[in-house]
Parts: structure tokens; sequence; C-alpha cells
């Protein structure tokens, strides 16, 4: 008898999964994490996601700073400071404050201009850093004297530069 009642339950405990296609589930789990990725989860079109996007960084940057400066000047241990009738919640609601004005009424295209500016500094660190750093090697290696082998390395090193930035000229001309 008991065994019967304990099948009776794992039975009907185990209809759902059997109407469930766990492969579908796990697809769609897969594609909810990657949307997170793309932003398409926010709902917006291409060039709205990005600004949405910024303006959320925006207000948590504006946030952390605002609200660091306003507990930094307030009290610090023994010594007052100039904000030091400011409590801490005081000073988070000032620093959510400022943070959302600036976020909501601050246009788009200043947005994507901070962010193009940004993406051109991060990238030109990026792709001349190791150019640099390539022609910086070939031009002060070795300290002594040269000898064959660090000449064919400096020629190695010669043909890797002039490769690098002739890719770079074919990338650069096919955008523009």
């Amino acid at each position: 008898m008991k065994k019967s009642w304990l099948f009776l339950l794992t039975s009907i405990l185990a209809i759902p999964f059997a109407l469930a296609d766990i492969a579908e589930t796990l697809k769609n789990v897969w594609w909810k994490i990657l949307s997170i990725g793309n932003l398409s989860f926010l709902g917006l079109s291409d060039g709205s996601v990005v600004v949405a996007f910024t303006r959320l960084l925006i207000w948590v940057f504006v946030f952390m700073v605002f609200f660091a400066a306003l507990v930094g000047l307030g009290k610090s241990g023994k010594t007052s400071g100039i904000f030091s009738f400011l409590t801490r919640a005081q000073s988070g609601v000032i620093a959510a404050v400022i943070a959302t004005i600036t976020a909501v009424f601050l246009p788009g295209q200043v947005l994507l201009a901070a962010g193009v500016g940004w993406a051109t500094i991060i990238s030109l660190i990026l792709v001349g850093g190791p150019i640099v750093g390539l022609w910086y090697l070939a031009w002060n290696w070795p300290e002594g004297e040269e000898t064959k082998a660090t000449l064919f390395i400096k020629l190695l090193l010669s043909i890797l530069l002039f490769w690098i930035l002739s890719a770079m000229k074919y990338h650069v001309a096919r955008m523009l």
C-alpha cells in the first residue's frame, strides 16, 4: 500500500516534466542571456539602446562621484568637513537627485559623442600600444653591440610592423 501511494504521488508530480520541452527551455534561457549581452532586453531600437545604456552608466557614475564627495567632505573621523550637517542618507538622496537630473536631461547626441570619443581613445591605445612597443624594441634593443641575430630579429620586427600598418591602412580606407 505504501509503495503504490508513493508511485501515485511521483506520477502526479512528474506530469509537468513530461509536458515540458527541456531543449526548448534551455534554448530560451540561452537567448535571454544573449539578449542581455546585446542590450535587446531594453526593447529599444539599435541607436537608442546605446543611448539608454549610456544614460544608465552615466547615472551610476555621477551618483558614485557625488555620493563619495558628499560623504568624504562630511564627517571624516573626529574632524568635521564642510558638509558635516548632512547624514549619509541625505548625501545619498542628494547624489541620486543630481545623477537623475544629469542622466535625464543630457542630450543623446552628447552621450553618443562622448562614447565615440572614449572608444577612439581606447582603440588608439589598444592598436597603437603594440605598434609603439614594437618600434621602441626594434630601435633600442640590444643595449650592447648588435649581432647578426639581433639584426635579423629587428628585421622580423620591422616586417611585422609593416604588415600591421598596411592592414590598418586597408581597414581604415575601407571604413571611409
